[in-house]
């Protein structure tokens, strides 16, 4: 009987966690291997994207700059941001600025906390959140221009080849003909 009840417990404490579930995302422009690159005393701003694309609800969503106040300030006028269900465009807007004596070579990094607000009270009385938190390096330094990669150049030179063979067939088909 002791152990029913015990069973009965667990099932209602894990249903009760489970139907609070909730989930979201952040987007992010730049990312550990795509750092923002910045030039001495150049001023961006920056959008991340808050998302509630699996979530079953509208959810709160408190930013929080953990690392890099020295050269970024969120500049929206309140720092929790309603995410409703279903979205994936909810902005958080951030402002970088690097000052202008600033060396090339230095490496910043700006790392942010984004945790759910909860409020209320649950059957079980207690109410899971969840938090997260994600960083971006920001280099001082000069924009490296991209060339043509390799496999770019491999790509051209079989299409170019191609092309000439498609080219040439038909005129030897043609030759074979007259003969």
């Amino acid at each position: 009987m002791k152990k029913a009840y015990i069973l009965t417990a667990a099932f209602l404490l894990i249903a009760a966690v489970i139907s609070s579930v909730s989930a979201f995302g952040i987007a992010m422009p730049y990312w550990k291997e795509n750092p923002l690159i910045m030039q001495p005393g150049e001023a961006k701003d920056v959008a991340l994207e808050l998302q509630n694309m699996v979530g079953n609800s509208d959810l709160t969503i408190r930013v929080e700059l953990l690392e890099g106040s020295d050269i970024a300030t969120l500049t929206d006028s309140s720092m929790d941001y309603l995410v409703r269900k279903g979205t994936a465009d909810t902005n958080v807007n951030l402002r970088v600025s690097i000052p202008s004596d600033e060396a090339i070579g230095t490496k910043h990094t700006i790392t942010f906390s984004f945790s759910t607000v909860t409020s209320g009270a649950t059957a079980t009385g207690v109410k899971v959140g969840t938090s997260i938190e994600k960083s971006v390096d920001v280099i001082t330094g000069e924009v490296k221009e991209k060339g043509i990669e390799t496999w770019m150049w491999v790509v051209a030179v079989v299409a170019i080849l191609i092309i000439l063979i498609l080219l040439i067939k038909p005129k030897k088909k043609a030759a074979k003909r007259r003969r």
